[in-house]
Formats: C-alpha cells, structure tokens, sequence
C-alpha cells in the first residue's frame, strides 16, 4: 500500500492533477474529478488493433511504438481508450514479425506482452489509459450477427469474462494512469437474444456490470468503472430505475456511443437529435438523481469530409462539454485497408485531415463550470 501511494503521489505530481479519478459535482453536472475535487476532461482517442485478428496494435509496422505515443500526447489527447479482445488475454499468441517491422524489439513477444508495452509506452507519455473488452473472439468489431453481441458466448461463458477483467486489472494495478475500466462494448443483439437492463435475468447487463464492476474494485478501489448502455451503447435509459450499485458509488461512469451513420437520431435537425441524446444518453450526468454519474462518449468519428451530421454530434459535445473518446487515431483499419476515420494517415505520423483535428482541439479544454 505505501508502494502504491509513493507511485501515485510521483505520478500526479508529474501530471498536474492528483490520482486517483473520481465521480464528482460541478454545478449541476457529474463529471470526474480528481482527489483535489477538480475536473479532469477525458479528451481521448481510441487506439485500436489489439482486439482483432492479429490481437496488436495497429500501425507497429510503421512506426515505433513510443513515436506514436508521443505523437497522440503532442496532438493535445490526454487519454487513450484502448481495446482488447478475450482472445488476446487467453490465446495470447506471438504476434506476426510483419506486424512489428519498425519495433524490432517486440518481435517475438505475445500479444499479452505488447499490450503491456502500449500500456506501458502510453503513460510514460502522461496518457491516462482506458482498458476496453471490445469482444470475445478476436474481429472487427460490429455487426449484428457476429454472435458477439452480449459479453458472454459459448465459448467464453460470463465467468471468463470475469476473470480476464479481474486478471487485466490486478496486472496493471501498480501503474495509476490505467484509471479506467470500458467493461464492454456496444451489447446488442447476439443469436437472437437482446441484452436486457435491471431485468435481473442472465441477460441483464447492468447487473453484469455491477458484479464485474465490484470486482475489478476489490483488486483496485482507484479504478474507474465504465458501463456502457444497451443497443450498441446508444441507450442508457436503465438507468432510471436501475443504476448499476458499486460498492464506491463515485467510482462509476456511464458512456455512450453515437456516429453520422447511427439510425434515425443522426437524420434528426439539430434541436431534435440534442434533445433525443439528453433523452436516451446524456441525462445520467444530471446532477440530484439517484441515477446520477458522469458521462463519457466512449465512441465518434466521422470520415475524410465534413457534413451535417458530424456537425450534430461536434456542436453537441461543444455546447454540453462532456467527456469523450474519439475513433481513432489509427491511419488504417488493416494493413493493406485504410481507415477512414483515422486521425493520422498511413504512416502513422502525420494528421490526415487537419480541420477535424482542429474541431477536436476546439474541444478539449474545460468548456463550462455548469452553474445553473
């Protein structure tokens, strides 16, 4: 224990904002703060790859791991939402020397091992760290019948899932800047079965969660726990009559995800899609309620030109300023395939289109105090 605190008192000193993270008030909004009681804004990126097929990171082939690091902290992030499959925990094999060719000291290393090195060449960076079960079987991630849907599949029963979220947390529990745990993402329908809320049936995810969730807190009682909502993370309606119950209520934040191509709200005018994100979204960040807790949009992005429906979603995150992980900083989904949301090209140095990088910058900062 003192170990843990002489680290946590380094680390904050170094950083500007004192370990750990917690839910807190500002005005009438829950946002996370930190044990100062003052707000720390998730700006963040997703830094996918290591939840599909390959189980690495993308873009290891380009460029040296700790370059890339560097360069997510010097274009302003100050967070990285970082996705892993079960498979990676529990196949963990040696990642393919193909994959690794400008970072020829990770070549025969597993894929449990680089993920350390991410996680580790991240917050040498002063990145805060967002752990994320993107899926069970290592693939790109989502459709509506990939069998994926729920956090549980034949082959990894609820337990197992458990365990590897228990297993990652004890793993990265000497390093304080692994301050967040995204327990998975975007349920939805899988072999015609839906993810349920405060059913308390196998499906019911908010209980799942809430069971995980005091899990992952008995290991470390530092680490945020981040529950997405249902329908792909798009409904946290729940909530209202079933908030997932953690042993340390200031330890829990909810995250939802929205993009230009989700159905119906993104053809909404902009009045009406604000209206309906507060509805089925942003309320739980309301301040007063039993169901009251930070917001964080775990997921956005749009493609390579600018349009109104990507307009929506940046206009709302600039009026409400909640917290938020773009997708991604990735100059390819494969490969040999680009990425057409990615921050950064090909060659992982340089920023691919530089007026949504703007817009991001634009948002970064604390933009409210929210007083009434």
């Amino acid at each position: 224990m003192i170990q843990i605190l002489v680290i946590l008192f380094t680390v904050s000193s170094a950083l500007g904002f004192q370990l750990p993270l917690n839910a807190g008030q500002k005005g009438d909004r829950m946002v996370i703060v930190d044990s100062n009681y003052e707000r720390v804004k998730l700006a963040c990126v997703n830094w996918y790859g290591a939840h599909m097929e390959d189980m690495v990171v993308n873009g290891l082939d380009r460029q040296n791991i700790d370059f890339i690091s560097a360069k997510i902290a010097e274009l302003g992030f100050n967070c990285i939402r970082l996705p892993f499959a079960l498979d990676t925990f529990y196949k963990n094999p040696v990642v393919k020397s193909e994959r690794l060719t400008a970072n020829p000291e990770l070549v025969g290393k597993t894929a449990m091992e680089i993920y350390d090195a991410t996680v580790k060449s991240l917050t040498d960076q002063g990145l805060i760290v967002i752990l994320n079960n993107h899926i069970s079987t290592a693939m790109w991630c989502c459709s509506m019948d990939d069998g994926e849907g729920l956090w549980y599949t034949d082959e990894y029963p609820t337990e197992m899932w458990e365990d590897c979220l228990v297993q990652l947390t004890a793993r990265y529990l000497d390093n304080p800047l692994v301050a967040g745990f995204d327990l998975r993402n975007e349920v939805r329908p899988s072999h015609g079965v839906l993810a349920e809320w405060g059913t308390g049936d196998e499906n019911d995810f908010a209980l799942a969660q809430e069971k995980v969730g005091n899990m992952i807190l008995e290991v470390d009682p530092d680490m945020l726990i981040i529950a997405e909502g249902i329908l792909s993370a798009g409904n946290l309606i729940g909530a209202l009559v079933k908030k997932p119950e953690l042993t340390n209520p200031d330890k829990l934040v909810y995250s939802g995800h929205i993009y230009p191509f989700s159905p119906i709200i993104s053809d909404l005018p902009y009045d009406l899609f604000k209206l309906t994100m507060h509805t089925m979204q942003t309320f739980v960040a309301d301040a007063g309620f039993n169901y009251s807790a930070p917001y964080w949009m775990g997921e956005f992005g749009t493609g390579g030109t600018n349009n109104e429906k990507w307009d929506h979603i940046f206009q709302f995150l600039k009026e409400t300023d909640h917290d938020w992980a773009y997708w991604s900083i990735d100059g390819y989904k494969y490969p040999d395939q680009p990425e057409g949301y990615g921050i950064l090209n090909a060659n992982y140095s340089d920023v691919k289109d530089p007026w949504k990088m703007e817009e991001l910058s634009s948002i970064m900062p604390i933009l409210s105090n929210h007083e009434p």
